[in-house]
């Protein structure tokens, strides 16, 4: 592996990984969708400030954005052993210091805000994930001060030459820990750092990179399901799920749409109605702890005709169950590889970071050596056929557990007349607020 001079220089090995990666990443969902690539400017120096909560998959879906170089950032601790720092540089990963890790290491924070600087006035793009930390919750945690220093300080460096911009990026998973599931990514309108701190020069250093860390979690909120972290955080994600999950099926950007409109509505109520807002939430808590322990999702609960849903799916399952198998004996490394290593990670957002790792490497590697038999074996277009349909074969495994997963959700949904009870309870409940 060459060593690179800078974090942020040309590397032409790099710059074919990518799009391996970038294959391998959108192949890690359902369904991908980008929103706002024209919000990106092209005048100056860019800083994407995405929300941070599905761990390692969070830069790796920023990295989909576009093909031009891009230079992330992680925690400092992960540098210290030499080998590691050297495949994260060659993957344009610098360090950044925090707090908790040690005084000693918050006094190069100045080191990594210059060298920040210096990608950006390379003219490459640089991430941030300003939370700092992530975690799994359509919610947000405090803004740090890293993204807030560096924009100043960029600005200070060539803010009279080009603009400096912070491109809000809002991630929005179907699932945090269900591998091919859904991302919605939305780019939000830049903002010119530039112009705010010419405008507000009269505040003072310390305010205006307040101000920053401010305009970063407005314009993540709106970018975001969000839903304020409290002690009402489950039951009101609950009652939206359950709403829009029967309106919007397919399209993300709608049902993205639909959830900040019921959660607007829900916030509304808690607000006039505290009172009944928490005999609702009560309620609600206690659905969400028997529908988990019944193993039934809320897509079970939300579909019309229960009956001849679970009927199709189940007929589905049976009819492509030879194609299932197949694909199962040609990729089971990959799955049992994937299954062994998440199971031996605490942290469940990590799970699919690893997946889509193991798949990337394993598959490819296996997949080389299917095409070389292939080829070697059978007449070339019927080699070129096998292939572009074993292609998938990874992919297609965990969408047939996750039919069947759902497949056995509807059916415990249709006999459990407990929940379905409470369900209606619930739902009369929300007749006699009039919320429904």
């Amino acid at each position: 592996m060459k060593q690179l001079r800078n974090v942020e220089d040309y590397n032409f090995a790099y710059s074919v990984l990518r799009y391996i990666v970038d294959l391998y990443v959108k192949c890690s969902y359902r369904k991908f969708k980008i929103y706002g690539r024209e919000n990106i400017p092209k005048d100056g120096a860019v800083i994407y400030a995405p929300n941070h909560c599905n761990s390692l998959m969070d830069p790796l879906v920023v990295l989909t954005i576009g093909h031009e170089r891009k230079v992330f950032v992680a925690r400092a601790d992960i540098f210290r052993k030499p080998a590691i720092r050297k495949i994260l540089t060659f993957l344009k990963i610098m360090p950044i210091n925090r707090k908790r890790d040690g005084i000693r290491s918050v006094r190069n924070t100045a080191d990594t805000i210059k060298k920040s600087i210096r990608v950006l006035n390379n003219q490459v793009k640089f991430c941030i994930l300003p939370e700092g930390t992530h975690r799994a919750k359509h919610s947000l945690l405090p803004i740090g001060k890293g993204i807030a220093r560096i924009s100043y300080g960029a600005n200070e460096e060539m803010g009279k030459e080009k603009p400096i911009y912070i491109v809000p990026v809002g991630l929005e998973y179907g699932d945090y820990f269900r591998f091919r599931s859904t991302v919605l990514v939305q780019i939000a309108k830049p903002i010119n750092i530039t112009e705010y701190i010419g405008a507000n020069m009269e505040q003072g250093e310390h305010n205006i990179m307040e101000g920053i860390r401010e305009l970063v979690k407005n314009a993540l909120k709106e970018k975001i399901v969000y839903v304020e972290d409290n002690e009402d955080y489950d039951a009101v994600w609950e009652l939206s799920k359950l709403k829009t999950g029967s309106i919007c099926k397919y399209s993300l950007l709608k049902r993205f749409k639909a959830n900040k409109q019921y959660i607007a509505q829900i916030e509304q109520f808690k607000a006039e109605a505290p009172q009944k807002a928490s005999v609702l939430f009560e309620k609600v808590n206690h659905f969400i702890e028997e529908r988990k322990k019944a193993q039934i999702g809320t897509n079970s609960i939300v579909k019309h005709n229960a009956l001849l849903n679970s009927i199709l799916s189940t007929f589905m399952l049976i009819l492509v169950l030879p194609v299932f198998a197949i694909m199962t004996a040609v990729s089971w490394p990959v799955i049992l590889s994937n299954e062994v290593a998440v199971s031996k990670v605490k942290d469940r957002a990590f799970h699919n970071s690893f997946r889509c790792g193991i798949t990337l490497v394993l598959w490819t590697l296996m997949f080389i050596v299917y095409v070389i038999i292939l080829f070697c074996t059978l007449r070339w277009y019927y080699a070129l056929g096998a292939s572009i349909l074993l292609w998938p074969a990874p992919m297609l495994v965990y969408d047939y557990f996750e039919i069947v997963r759902n497949c056995a959700s509807s059916w415990r949904w249709l006999f459990n007349r407990k929940l379905k009870a409470l369900y209606h309870e619930l739902l009369n409940l929300l007749n006699i607020y009039k919320y429904e």
